[in-house]
C-alpha cells in the first residue's frame, strides 16, 4: 500500500505542480476510497485527478481538456482512452485502444420516425432526462484485453445531455467526482447499478433508418405507475405490443438484452 501511495503522489505532483506554476491553484476533496484533485489556471478549471487507494483499484483516473476534447486514462493502463467532443453541441463519447476506437457513442434526438442508418440506437432515462446515443462497436480492436477501469468510466460516467460547451462538461465530471461515493457508483458492483440509467430502447436499424430489430417503450406517460406501449421488433416488423409501466419494462428489456448477450 505504500507503494501504491508513492505511485499515485508522483502522479498528483507531476500533473498539479503544487502550485507553482504562475495563475495555478489545486484543491483536494476526500472522497470515499480516494481523494479528488482539481487545479485550476486564471480560475479555470484545467485538470483533475482521482486518486483510487482501495485495494483493487491502485490506480488515478486523469481528465484533462484541450480546445476540443475532455480526455480520461487510467494511470495504470494508458492504452486506453475515453474522449468527449462535441459534434453540432451534441456529446460524442469515444472509447479508444492504441488510438483505435472501439466504442463511439453520439448523443442525438431521438425520433422513432428519423433513425439513423445502419447503427445501434439505445435510449435510457437519468434524472429524468431522456438521452439516446447512436452507437457504434468495433470489440475486435481490444484482442483479449477488457481495460475494466476506464471502461467502466466509459459506461458509467452519466454527463447531463443538455450541456452543449466543453467547460460545462469538464465541470460536470468534476462535480461527480467530488461526491462522496463518486468512485462506488462507477467501480462498486451492485451499488453502481443503482445509479445507472432505466433503458426505454435497444433498436438495430436498416439502409434506409427502418427498425430490423429491437425492442422501444414509447415513453409518453411520466407519471409513477403509469403504462406505456413497448414494441418487440423482428426482421422488421413488431411481433410484439404490450402495456406496462417503466418498472415491469426494466425486466422485460433486461431478459431480451441478456437473450441477445448484450448485458
Amino acid at each position: 500500500m505504500k507503494n501504491i501511495l508513492s505511485i499515485t503522489f508522483i502522479i498528483i505532483y507531476a500533473t498539479f505542480s503544487f502550485g507553482q506554476e504562475k495563475g495555478s491553484s489545486y484543491t483536494e476533496k476526500k472522497i470515499e476510497s480516494g481523494s479528488t484533485y482539481k487545479k485550476y489556471k486564471n480560475g479555470k478549471l484545467d485538470s483533475v485527478v482521482v486518486s483510487m487507494f482501495a485495494v483493487n483499484y491502485a490506480n488515478a483516473l486523469i481528465f484533462s481538456k484541450s480546445n476540443d476534447e475532455i480526455h480520461m486514462i487510467n494511470s495504470a493502463d494508458t492504452e486506453a482512452v475515453v474522449t468527449i467532443k462535441l459534434q453540432g453541441k451534441k456529446q460524442v463519447k469515444t472509447f479508444l485502444y492504441q488510438n483505435k476506437p472501439v466504442v463511439i457513442q453520439e448523443s442525438i434526438d431521438f425520433d422513432i420516425k428519423n433513425l439513423p442508418k445502419n447503427t445501434m440506437v439505445t435510449s435510457a432515462i437519468y434524472n429524468e432526462n431522456v438521452i439516446t446515443y447512436n452507437i457504434s462497436t468495433d470489440y475486435e480492436v481490444l484482442g483479449d484485453d477488457s481495460h475494466d477501469k476506464i471502461f467502466k468510466v466509459f459506461n458509467r460516467l452519466n454527463i447531463q445531455p443538455n450541456l452543449d460547451s466543453l467547460d460545462e462538461i469538464f465541470e460536470n465530471i468534476a462535480d461527480f467526482f467530488s461526491e462522496d461515493d463518486a468512485l462506488l457508483k462507477i467501480f462498486y458492483g451492485s451499488y453502481a447499478e443503482k445509479f445507472e440509467p432505466q433503458p426505454l430502447a435497444y433498436l438495430q436499424t436498416d439502409s434506409l433508418g427502418k427498425i430490423k430489430e429491437g425492442i422501444f417503450l414509447d415513453f409518453k406517460n411520466r407519471k409513477l405507475n403509469d403504462t406505456n406501449e413497448y414494441h418487440i421488433y423482428k426482421d422488421g416488423k413488431i411481433i410484439k405490443s404490450e402495456n406496462v409501466s417503466l418498472d415491469k419494462f426494466q425486466k422485460i428489456i433486461m431478459t431480451y438484452l441478456e437473450k441477445l448477450d448484450i448485458n
